[in-house]
């Protein structure tokens, strides 16, 4: 297969990313221009499935609904590394000067994590630009996309589901999505209502175990997914539904009694198998100035490449 080809809508950068989401190299592209809109499809979607972020470029591009995509990264990793703070400050000081330069006014976001990194770095700051930033799910139920039964039943038999028997789909709801509840909404506006639990009409976040890995807490993490799959399997869900591509992972190794679906695998007739996917994120771009993360790393976004055509 060839690589995915994307200009990015906030560096002007033509980044060709290779089918399996495991490299990217600087390609030529398309002139960048001012985007009023633009599409944030977030690491773990461009990790876990590129193709998926061209399809749902191409089709936001297509509706009106986005005038470009960046890949870049959000920056909530940095709080994870030493001096934390202070590189997440300057990467979200970064980031406001990038969607302002851009013309910016909204942002699509397809992770939960992202939303919530993005309002965080664009409401602070002296003269932080005006940006709304929109959940994915809520968007394309707003176009008036939906789910139907049947793409439920083909997923669900392409991961092992028998057809037979009743389907019924629990929720689990992200941890950044926890106020708004964006996401939570926009996939149960998506998906077939006549398939919804009724006791998981209503968002509710709780950990799907991914912060205790984050801190090298396994067990921990482990024992937060299964106990968020007992809880769909007492109240009778055929397969666990989230909005969030780290969710998705870390609810998959956590327990086998129940199939974990991100919402798009249905909406796109995508099946994935998550244990498969659960692997180190290969691409992350950063939207740093300091040239103190080496090209190698495929970090430093602006330093992608000092010519075209070389690898990360």
């Amino acid at each position: 297969m060839e690589d995915i080809l994307i200009t990015d809508a906030l560096t002007g950068r033509a980044i060709a990313v290779a089918p399996d989401g495991n490299a990217a190299r600087v390609s030529e592209g398309e002139d960048w221009h001012l985007s009023p809109s633009v599409f944030f499809p977030g690491c773990s979607l461009l990790n876990y499935a590129p193709a998926l972020v061209s399809v749902l470029a191409d089709f936001l591009a297509q509706a009106g609904v986005a005038d470009g995509t960046s890949l870049l990264c959000c920056g909530k990793i940095l709080d994870f590394e030493e001096n934390g703070a202070a590189r997440r400050a300057a990467a979200d000081e970064a980031l406001r000067a990038a969607v302002a330069a851009a013309g910016v006014k909204r942002i699509v976001a397809a992770c939960p994590n992202c939303a919530a990194a993005l309002k965080r770095a664009l409401s602070g700051g002296e003269g932080a630009p005006a940006v709304r930033v929109v959940p994915l799910p809520q968007a394309l139920a707003e176009m008036g996309c939906s789910i139907d039964e049947d793409a439920v039943a083909r997923v669900l038999q392409a991961k092992g589901r028998a057809a037979d028997g009743e389907v019924r789909l629990w929720v689990h709801d992200s941890c950044p999505d926890r106020g708004d509840y964006g996401f939570g909404r926009g996939v149960r506006a998506l998906l077939p209502a006549s398939l919804l639990i009724e006791e998981n009409l209503e968002p509710a976040s709780r950990c799907c175990g991914s912060t205790a890995r984050a801190a090298g807490r396994f067990e921990a993490a482990l024992a937060q997914g299964a106990r968020r799959g007992d809880e769909a399997a007492s109240h009778g869900a055929s397969a666990l539904v989230t909005a969030c591509m780290s969710c998705a992972p870390s609810l998959a190794l956590a327990q086998e009694a129940l199939p974990v679906v991100h919402y798009l695998e249905f909406l796109c007739d995508y099946p994935m198998d998550w244990r498969t996917a659960a692997r180190p994120m290969a691409l992350r771009f950063l939207l740093e100035d300091k040239g103190d993360v080496p090209v190698s790393a495929g970090r430093d976004f602006l330093r992608l490449a000092p010519c075209a055509g070389e690898a990360l």
